[in-house]
């Protein structure tokens, strides 16, 4: 069963560590995915519109890799992960296999991209991600 969520500025979706039961469909607006890294958020990605967030819930039982905070505004659709699994496993194995496959291997891009605390404008501008923004965002996710 599918929720629509509208969400305003600074809404946290999930933070990094907590169990991934869902994963989320962006219908509208963005979605910036941090991860920690030592004393820092480190942005790993900007979810845009058709992008999916929470994909660890893909993985039977993961925690989430990474925290989801709406900048400005977004319209989610959630996703149970077990109706998500219902799906794949009336697909063929390989279909599964090549999900897990990409699911591990965003995780360990997006790990590379906190251990070396770059913040690249492929991800968002520095001027969208201020010391005071990362601050802020630090506190909603504490």
């Amino acid at each position: 069963m599918e929720n629509n969520n509208v969400l305003g500025p600074h809404s946290v979706v999930f933070k990094e560590g907590t169990p991934a039961e869902k994963l989320y469909l962006v219908k509208n607006g963005e979605v910036l995915c941090l991860k920690a890294s030592k004393d820092r958020l480190i942005p790993v990605f900007m979810a845009k519109e058709g992008d999916i967030i929470g994909e660890s819930a893909m993985v039977q039982d993961l925690n989430h890799t990474y925290s989801a905070v709406v900048p400005q505004y977004a319209h989610l659709i959630e996703i149970p992960a077990n109706d998500l699994q219902t799906v794949m496993e009336k697909g063929p194995n390989w279909l599964t296999e090549l999900a897990t496959t990409m699911i591990l291997r965003f995780q360990n891009t997006s790990n590379l991209i906190a251990e070396n605390r770059v913040i690249h404008p492929s991800i968002i501008d520095e001027d969208q991600f201020t010391s005071a923004i990362e601050v802020e965002f630090k506190k909603l996710l504490s």
